[in-house]
């Protein structure tokens, strides 16, 4: 079997809601940023008996992830492609980062 990347385990609907965010917020983050932060709100739906509303409730997380990460200062910085030369952070180390705060902040499932 291929690859397990976030582009193949993605539902044509969300890998359609991955290109429509990417486009929104092509400015502001990266297209890794989105796909990640789409990714992660989907793996907790992903084995959801009625199907028919994780596109919306992954829609309606990744859009409110998204507009946390813009909303802090420099939001950009360490979600850039290349490293900052300043620190030498690399793009994995602020994927990691990035994912270990969205966790944090994110709500508690429920039961």
């Amino acid at each position: 079997m291929g690859a397990n990347t976030a582009e193949t385990a993605l539902p044509d609907t969300l890998r359609k809601l991955t290109n429509h965010l990417t486009a929104s917020y092509a400015g502001l983050l990266t297209p890794a940023v989105v796909r990640e932060v789409v990714q992660d709100c989907y793996q907790p739906l992903s084995n959801a008996r009625i199907a028919g509303y994780v596109p919306i409730l992954v829609e309606h997380n990744s859009r409110a992830r998204l507009r946390q990460l813009v909303r802090r200062p420099d939001a950009t910085a360490p979600l850039r492609e290349e490293s900052d030369g300043i620190r030498g952070h690399s793009v994995t180390s602020a994927l990691r980062r990035l994912r270990i705060a969205l966790t944090r902040s994110a709500p508690a499932p429920r039961p």
